[in-house]
């Protein structure tokens, strides 16, 4: 039987890290190298073939050589891109090959690489994700220059894997500080095979369990097997006394997910009024 293959042409940018490889791309961009398009996400099955096309455009005033690879990367707490040495654990560079691996963009035209393979056929159900780049191979400098000028434009591909998925999550710590306002931060962990995208607010209650103060909690990002915080801080007056925060998200489960925390608001000493 032929396996099915899915051209990467059919493609939904993923809004959710548009400009993601922004910082990668500062010294690329001072020499005009660009990719289109940029990132992919797709939906495929297990056993699928997969094949598309990049298209590369050059510096306008020299001709470029360039080499093309992977590398794997994953968000790290703050949601900052961090770059890995080895392939991640939802990779799927092992599935994929690059060709050409390196090219010459002449002054002012186009090139087109390829991205194709196969997702293996025991793949479990769930979300997988590997970045791309496109970096200079550097020139020869001009004698007595003493510099060799390179840069890199990277792009992301996202395959959804359809089978069973788990969709979970927890919120694994949450603390609250008090000082002329309220700050603090929560800690989301995704140990589920899919994407999380959780959003939701902090309820302040007094002693008799009625809501004060409630403000909204921006929605994130959250890989399978990675964690984010959430970090909040939120201008309010609050009479001294006790009080529970409440944090709420909506991450997509069937159920919302809820930590508490108490807190002590204490009468300002006369000089600190």
């Amino acid at each position: 039987m032929r396996k099915k293959q899915r051209n990467l042409y059919c493609f939904f940018l993923l809004t959710s890290v548009v400009g993601f490889f922004a910082l990668a791309a500062e010294a690329a961009a001072a020499m005009n190298i660009s990719i289109s398009p940029p990132r992919w996400e797709i939906v495929v099955e297990p056993g699928e073939g997969i094949d598309g096309f990049f298209e590369v455009t050059g510096a306008v005033d020299r001709d470029l050589r360039v080499k093309i690879y992977f590398q794997d990367w994953r968000f790290n707490r703050r949601g900052e891109v961090e770059f890995l040495p080895a392939a991640g654990p939802r990779s799927v560079v092992s599935w994929l090959r690059i060709e050409p691996a390196e090219m010459l963009i002449p002054a002012g035209e186009k090139r087109v690489f390829r991205i194709f393979g196969t997702v293996p056929p025991e793949t479990a159900g769930g979300d997988y994700w590997s970045g791309f780049f496109v970096e200079t191979v550097p020139e020869v400098p001009q004698r007595g220059s003493g510099m060799v000028v390179t840069g890199r434009v990277g792009g992301g591909i996202f395959l959804t894997v359809l089978g069973e998925a788990e969709k979970a999550g927890r919120i694994q710590d949450f603390a609250v500080k008090w000082e002329n306002g309220l700050s603090g931060r929560v800690l989301f962990i995704n140990y589920g095979d899919t994407q999380l995208h959780p959003s939701g607010r902090v309820e302040v209650r007094d002693s008799r369990g009625k809501t004060v103060e409630r403000f909204s909690l921006p929605e994130i990002t959250v890989l399978p097997g990675g964690e984010r915080e959430i970090f909040f801080e939120e201008a309010m007056a609050l009479p001294a006394g006790d009080y529970v925060v409440l944090a709420i998200l909506d991450y997509g489960g069937e159920r919302l997910l809820g930590a508490q925390t108490l807190l002590k608001v204490d009468v300002p000493e006369e000089g600190e009024r």
